[in-house]
């Protein structure tokens, strides 16, 4: 189950994370999780 939703969220954003800093790619990954959460609760 895990792996599908980690394969969800490389189809939907991308597999590379864009920020440079740890605290950018924190908040890049917050908000990755947050908005697969929304689109599996939505369906």
């Amino acid at each position: 189950m895990s792996e599908t939703g980690f394969s969800q969220l490389k189809e939907d954003d991308g597999e590379k994370l864009r920020s440079r800093s740890w605290h950018g790619q924190f908040r890049e990954l917050t908000r990755k999780c947050i908005i697969h959460n929304l689109t599996q609760a939505a369906s």
